[in-house]
């Protein structure tokens, strides 16, 4: 089960609209990456995930995947970073898009919890780094916590947090 507080403290955090992903389409990450005018957008509903970059209107590169195939990373429930990761494969290629949300503790305990969100995408042939993309401060939107992680459970899978893998709920 995914923790509560993640939706609360994101909804508290500011950001993008999910505009980018429209609104039948939830958003997984979406960004602007450095000033180039590029945009990353990761977006699903209950059956497909698909990834965009380029200029919008006219991506360079756009890839879709089942949500049963797709390789999603959620996370693992420790630490002050919630981060997420989705990768998607094109021939040799593997893009990981990943968010986080980092959550700062203010220096005395009377103060608030800062937030800072980043994502980006990791581009790899291999073992090799090919391009990794960060999103330009200030444009992300992580939409972190139940959404992919529900879509999973919704098409037949489970997580094994020992394993890191996702498994038919049936195993």
């Amino acid at each position: 089960m995914k923790p509560v507080c993640l939706a609360v403290m994101l909804s508290c955090a500011g950001g993008v609209s999910h505009a980018a992903c429209g609104a039948a389409l939830e958003t997984f990450l979406s960004c602007d990456i450095g000033r180039s005018g590029k945009t990353l957008n990761v977006c699903h509903d209950n059956d497909i995930i698909t990834y965009s970059f380029g200029r919008p209107g006219a991506p360079e590169l756009a890839l879709a995947a089942t949500i049963a195939a797709i390789d999603y990373t959620p996370w693992p429930g420790a630490g002050s970073t919630i981060w997420e990761e989705v990768a998607f494969e094109n021939g040799d290629y593997r893009y990981i898009t990943y968010g986080a949300v980092d959550r700062i503790l203010p220096d005395d305990r009377d103060g608030e919890i800062e937030v800072s969100i980043s994502g980006g995408v990791v581009v790899r042939r291999g073992d090799d780094v090919i391009a990794e993309l960060p999103c330009l401060s200030g444009t992300v939107d992580f939409g972190a916590g139940a959404g992919l992680w529900d879509a999973k459970i919704a098409a037949g899978l489970s997580y094994d947090p020992q394993e890191r893998v996702w498994k038919n709920s049936t195993e």
